[in-house]
């Protein structure tokens, strides 16, 4: 059967280096950011060995008491990023992680290419799109600094090793003791990659068949390869630990939650951010349908019926093993493309291919770029980190114990040690499932968290700013007071144990978890003026709080000063480019000057940038800024795309707001009706507003119906 290449035969590589300039583009822009708070743990890791020339044995950051078996089985990859910190900072880590992840999908662009013999230009469309879906399905871990992105890369370096190169087979055993000793625990996914080509070896052996000479060359350094799994610091001690996680951790840590089944089955084509969970669940069904074609073909190899079997237990098992099945299962992806290159029914013209393979790419990174979202701080995104209540401690705090909500904990141990120990961080194998549950129930349940004061005596408690009901359930355990916050946790202090650091920063007028909607205008001089000078005393120790410079430029902003807050909003936007905060702050300083163009743009631009729990706050001062330029239709349409009318908990302003923006607009009936809604729920603190309603309504037509 021939095949004929292209009348340009090198334009292949032209959407190949378009992808991978664009993901590269969009990788390396982007920052070390809190998606968890794991990379810093390996961090303080890599510099204990460093230091120690050893190991830790036990969570030498933690006043808990040591634990037994603990085995640092990451400790290679903790060492390597330390070492890579300390040449290049989160520049240099940022690097590596851009580096790792290019590096699996190219791998993983190679394999399939050389599946494609004929060089046909159906197929590599296929190849292509093949591509640009793995690099979006394992972008979303792969932007995490984590051990299990080197497990990608080798799972995927095995694969082309020993289908595409199996010259280089010694290789094997080497790449084995790197990936054992950076990622010990994922080991039994070495032993399902070697174990599944060395079926290879023996399946036809024990059928009495002849055996492939490649698997011939490549039995001993396979096996080499499975034994590799002991030559790692902890020996026999790592066997047990992929099978013996803690109790319910499970219940915690959402990466470790099962999937149904059926969670692999949704799916949605709008072109933007959400493609990324898709491109997932596509691969698993393409995968799923390229095992049956071949089964039904006769093309089925048993290395790719066992890596399929394997990766089909892992899949439900939890989130996190998704990325394992996708990989383990991409020689079914290569010979799937191999099977079509073989049958294909008509050739494609190269412009019509390359046409093909262009959308591709710009869809992917279109999706990518939508994913990633707003220009992030660079390297590191302060976003989501406690940064303020370590400044704290380490610039006022005279050091001691820490009993912290665990989440944030491995940024807290990196910043803090060794002047303070914590409770815990999420090295979901170091703590017993009981100091988990105490961390996380003690800071929900008064009885947990008493005990475990009344036990640890920590002289500092860390709390989650969102909690508002914290400070109560910590009344009477001990004499704690607030006395710092940042975007992320509430810090109290022990005045027993802390008397001067409390009397010199006791927060009193502040409320951390309600400060930021505070009506300002409102509150009494006394009082605002107190809220100030407790934050300043703040920024004094931590000037870049995103929560205390908002206070303050609200505070601003009442009083009139409004020059000052919009220096402050200008500074917010250049810490927290991505923050909305920053944006909706410098246009309510431009509406207030009335310089109302200006006010929108900041406002859409907050807009774009914020959750969806913080829209309508930026869509009241939409509103008000389309009010003031006299676009009644689109002020009316932002308050509908927050405001449900129907709604039992939409209030009168609501309904007022709306009504009022929709007679202004010329949608006299809609007006009508939900000014009527709002005089439905009128109390007598809006009665001027009542008597306004009434008056409108007096002089409007009865509505139809």
């Amino acid at each position: 059967m021939t095949h004929t290449r292209a009348l340009r035969p090198d334009w292949r590589s032209w959407p190949v280096w378009a992808l991978f300039l664009g993901l590269g583009w969009l990788i390396l822009r982007f920052p070390i950011a809190a998606l968890d708070f794991d990379i810093w743990y390996h961090l303080l890791g890599g510099s204990y060995i460093l230091e120690h020339r050893a190991l830790p044995g036990t969570p030498f950051f933690s006043f808990l008491e040591p634990s037994s078996g603990w085995v640092d089985y990451y400790w290679l990859f903790q060492v390597l990023v330390e070492a890579v910190y300390r040449l290049g900072g989160y520049v240099g880590l940022v690097v590596l992680r851009s580096a790792l992840y290019l590096a699996t999908v190219w791998m993983v662009c190679i394999y399939l290419r050389e599946a494609d013999d004929a060089a046909d230009n159906g197929v590599f469309v296929l190849v292509v799109t093949l591509v640009s879906a793995y690099a979006l399905a394992i972008v979303p871990r792969d932007l995490i600094l984590r051990p299990h992105i080197v497990t990608y890369l080798f799972i995927v370096v095995f694969h082309w090793i020993v289908d595409r190169r199996p010259g280089l087979r010694w290789a094997l055993p080497v790449l084995a003791v790197v990936w054992t000793n950076v990622h010990g625990v994922e080991y039994p996914v070495l032993l399902l990659v070697g174990g599944a080509y060395l079926a290879e070896f023996f399946a036809p052996k024990l059928l009495r068949r002849p055996v492939p000479e490649t698997a011939r060359l490549l039995r001993w350094p396979l096996i080499l390869s499975l034994y590799a799994i002991l030559a790692t610091p902890a020996g026999f001690s790592l066997l047990a630990k992929p099978f013996s996680p803690p109790f319910f951790h499970e219940r915690v840590v959402n990466e470790l939650m099962p999937r149904e089944l059926g969670a692999f089955l949704s799916f949605s084509f709008y072109l933007g951010g959400i493609f990324v969970e898709t491109s997932s669940n596509v691969l698993v069904m393409f995968l799923v349908a390229a095992m049956l074609a071949l089964a039904w073909m006769r093309r089925l190899r048993v290395s790719r019926v066992i890596l399929f079997a394997g990766g089909l237990f892992l899949l439900p098992q939890s989130r996190r093993f998704t990325y394992e099945f996708l990989l383990l299962c991409l020689p079914l992806a290569g010979d799937a493309a191999r099977l079509l290159a073989e049958r294909r029914l008509r050739a494609i013209p190269w412009k019509a291919a390359l046409a093909g393979c262009l959308v591709v790419v710009a869809a992917t990174v279109w999706c990518l770029s939508d994913f990633l979202g707003p220009r992030q701080r660079y390297p590191l995104d302060l976003a989501r980190l406690p940064v303020g209540v370590c400044d704290f401690l380490m610039k006022e705090g005279p050091g001691g114990r820490v009993f912290n909500v665990p989440n944030p904990g491995g940024y807290l141990e990196w910043r803090l040690y060794p002047k303070y120990k914590i409770f815990m961080d999420m090295q979901t194998m170091l703590f017993s499932s009981l100091d988990l549950f105490t961390s996380i129930a003690g800071f929900g349940d008064k009885q947990v968290l008493g005990r475990a004061i009344a036990k640890y005596e920590p002289g500092f408690v860390a709390a989650d700013i969102r909690d508002k009901d914290f400070a109560k359930r910590l009344e009477g355990l001990g004499h704690f007071a607030p006395v710092f916050f940042d975007d992320v946790l509430v810090l109290y202090a022990d005045a027993d144990r802390h008397p001067d650091l409390v009397a010199r920063f006791k927060l009193a007028a502040l409320d951390p978890a309600g400060c930021v909607t505070e009506d300002y205008e409102a509150m009494e001089d006394a009082k605002r003026e107190a809220v100030l000078g407790e934050c300043r005393r703040m920024l004094a120790v931590s000037p870049d709080g995103l929560v205390v410079n908002t206070v303050v430029a609200k505070i601003l902003l009442a009083r009139g000063e409004t020059r000052q807050a919009a220096e402050i909003a200008a500074r917010l936007m250049g810490v927290y480019p991505d923050r909305y905060m920053g944006y909706a702050l410098a246009g309510l300083a431009a509406f207030k000057e009335e310089r109302y163009a200006e006010a929108l743009e900041y406002n859409q631009e907050a807009f774009s940038r914020a959750m969806p729990g913080e829209k309508p706050m930026v869509v009241r001062n939409l509103y008000a800024t389309y009010a003031r330029l006299k676009q009644f239709d689109k002020a009316y349409e932002a308050l509908q795309s927050v405001i449900n009318p129907m709604a039992p908990a939409t209030s009168f302003t609501d309904a007022y707001d709306m009504g009022m923006a929709a007679v202004a607009s010329g949608r006299a009936r809609e007006g009508r009706l939900l000014l009527s809604m709002a005089l439905a729920r009128a109390t007598d603190k809006d009665a001027e507003k009542v008597k306004e309603i009434e008056s409108l309504l007096g002089m409007m037509p009865a509505a139809d119906g």
